[in-house]
């Protein structure tokens, strides 16, 4: 019997009032040596499982013109196990090796969705090594209490709760089921496990969004100078992590390049260099979830831009600033929050002329280039900030588009 989708299954919750919520929950891991030692042995079996089937797909596709199926392949895959020379695939959880070759067929799916490129092969050299396990009969558990974390085959491993995680299941419990979790090893050092859970919630009640108010709609213009700028006027100073501390990294690396590869000093300034990697990432996570999390708090509407991130990034001159900004991560933390507490993100169309466009008279100056930051409309005489003007022309269209909202 097929199992039946989340659509499914909130379709027949929806009787009852309720849907399902899905939705992450990260943590600091504390592993010891022998469980950072099954870890990265699982990690490596997962790789192996992606790999293998990555690449009988492609033997297959290539030889025949035909599609190897998932099916077909895992039993031929379980049947590997009992070889001589691969009986250690049974130190590891199944499900990992499962979860491994079940990203093989997410991964052609986006791509033939046009979402990501074709699949390449996993190398142990990455930054970032992680495996996927999935909950059955209770063997993955969660204790808020012990600050500890039951996953297969590992045991318990101690983990390290934020403020607002440990305030949030004091006060409300722990209410959700767990469908899985993945555990991620950096190259600095560190380890984290990602849960995936699952709650039964209040349904959210429909709102008419064409009949919100002006004043509860706000319209954002993303830039490089300034992180944001609001209809309102009010404007956000990029913070520039990455540009801050590129003197230092470029220090390290300098200094990597005159150390013997492989060697104990070359592996230390290894993971030097990933902890400064890792502090400017979450530094600049940390940014967009406060940013986010505000303007999320503050309004009802948020009207965006669609920018097209992966084309201006050709940009030889732009791209580390704009890669160093990070508006797609924006876009997808305002979206996903705004989700939660039952609010609207509209995005307007990438090629709405928002910066040449006249607020005042509506008339395109198509003669604006991208160094004028102050100009005066050739048609009404009003002068305008660059950014400002954009984004009250955002905030205007993204009204029209609420209006026509069915």
């Amino acid at each position: 019997m097929a199992r039946k989708t989340v659509k499914q299954r909130n379709k027949e919750l929806a009787k009852d009032g309720v849907q399902l919520h899905h939705y992450g929950f990260k943590m600091r891991a504390i592993a010891t040596p022998e469980q950072l030692e099954k870890m990265y042995q699982f990690a490596g079996c997962a790789r192996f499982a992606y790999n293998f089937y990555l690449n009988e797909k492609q033997e297959v596709y290539r030889k025949t013109g035909e599609t190897l199926k998932y099916g077909e392949f895992k039993k031929a895959f379980n049947g590997l196990k009992d070889h001589p020379e691969f009986l250690w695939l049974k130190q590891t959880d199944k499900f990992v090796l499962e979860c491994g070759m079940e990203q093989v067929e997410d991964a052609f799916d986006r791509f033939f969705k046009g979402q990501n490129k074709y699949p390449k092969f996993k190398s142990k050299h990455n930054s970032k090594q992680s495996f996927s396990t999935k909950s059955t009969n209770g063997n993955i558990k969660l204790d808020v209490e012990n600050n500890q974390v039951k996953l297969p085959k590992i045991g318990w491993v101690k983990v390290k709760f934020s403020k607002k995680q440990r305030k949030l299941y004091q006060e409300n419990g722990f209410n959700a089921q767990i469908k899985g979790a993945t555990v991620s090893i950096h190259s600095s050092g560190q380890v984290h496990i990602s849960m995936k859970l699952e709650e039964v919630i209040p349904m959210k009640q429909e709102t008419d969004w064409s009949s919100i108010s002006d004043d509860q709609i706000i319209g954002c213009d993303l830039g490089l100078t300034h992180f944001l700028i609001d209809s309102n006027g009010n404007k956000i100073d990029n913070p520039r992590y990455l540009k801050n501390d590129l003197y230092k990294l470029a220090k390290l690396q300098r200094q990597l390049k005159n150390k013997i590869k492989g060697s104990s000093n070359y592996k230390k300034l290894q993971k030097k260099i990933a902890k400064l990697h890792l502090k400017i990432s979450n530094t600049r996570k940390d940014f967009l979830h406060q940013q986010s999390r505000k303007l999320v708090n503050e309004n009802q509407v948020i009207v965006l831009e669609d920018l097209n991130v992966r084309g201006l990034i050709k940009n030889k001159k732009l791209a580390r600033s704009i890669s160093d900004v990070s508006w797609s991560m924006f876009v997808a933390f305002v979206s996903y929050k705004a989700n939660w507490d039952g609010k609207k993100v509209v995005l307007i169309d990438r090629f709405f002329a928002s910066s040449k466009q006249c607020n005042s008279c509506k008339s395109k100056n198509t003669l604006l280039s991208l160094s004028n930051r102050i100009w005066v409309c050739p048609n009404c005489g009003t002068e305008h900030d660059r950014d400002e003007n954009s984004a009250k022309n955002i905030k205007e269209e993204g009204i029209r588009i609420l209006q026509n909202l069915p």
